[in-house]
């Protein structure tokens, strides 16, 4: 959801932001409120979601994507530099499940399976060239619990309402309550890498600077922490 602030409260740039980066981002604007800058306003969502959001004409200064498609869309209907553009992050897929689940197999015979919807989701459509590259596609297709976001598959095997989920890895890295049953190899699915673009509606003068300290090495040590790899 989209950070609420009132009209008089000063902030920094508005920030669409695939929902896989909510806790580096969630930090790094901590940081970036702490040299003496506004608050930057975070909001989360499938990339899909955030891209059609644009398009419909929704005030926002920074769009970082989790797919390149629907970072090529913004391009296009933004007429953007494609120089522009920043790589800020990479990730990969992995099957997780609850520590305290005890089932060994992946995909069992009646266990659930939380993921992105392949259809509109990013997470869903890195998932299934995983699943399809080690052959386990049509087994776990009937099982899968499509969500809207990365954050719901998620929070659907937090609370033990999917007994797996085919997550990014950085969604497991550096939690305690989950494990990873299955690690797919990086060619098994199609690159992920987190891009950010400044939108051309942008008018807010800190979006430029925002981008570049996404972009400094100090960052990178805050995704680096979180599970993701260098772009």
């Amino acid at each position: 959801l989209l950070s609420s602030c009132t009209s008089s409260e000063p902030r920094g740039p508005v920030v669409f932001a695939a929902s896989s980066l909510q806790r580096p981002l969630e930090e790094l604007a901590a940081q970036w409120t702490e040299q003496g800058r506004d608050p930057p306003v975070l909001s989360f969502a499938s990339s899909t979601a955030l891209a059609r959001q644009i398009d419909n004409g929704s005030p926002a200064d920074l769009f970082i994507s989790a797919d390149q498609q629907w970072t090529d869309y913004v391009v296009k209907i933004g007429r953007l530099d494609r120089d522009a553009i920043r790589s800020l992050a990479q990730n990969r897929i992995v099957a997780a499940a609850h520590v305290d689940n005890t089932e060994t197999a992946f995909p069992s015979a009646s266990a659930t399976i939380a993921t992105g919807d392949p259809e509109s989701v990013p997470l869903g459509r890195y998932a299934q060239e995983a699943l399809t590259s080690a052959g386990l596609w049509d087994e776990a297709e009937s099982k899968l619990i499509r969500t809207p976001s990365s954050s719901a598959a998620l929070r659907l095997v937090l609370l033990r309402e999917a007994d797996t989920g085919v997550l990014y890895a950085s969604d497991v890295a550096s939690r305690d309550d989950l494990k990873i049953v299955l690690a797919f190899p990086p060619d098994a699915h199609s690159s992920i890498i987190y891009k950010a673009l400044k939108l051309p509606s942008s008018a807010h003068p800190d979006t430029q600077g925002f981008l570049d300290f996404l972009s400094s090495g100090e960052a990178q040590a805050v995704f680096d922490r979180y599970g993701f790899s260098r772009p």
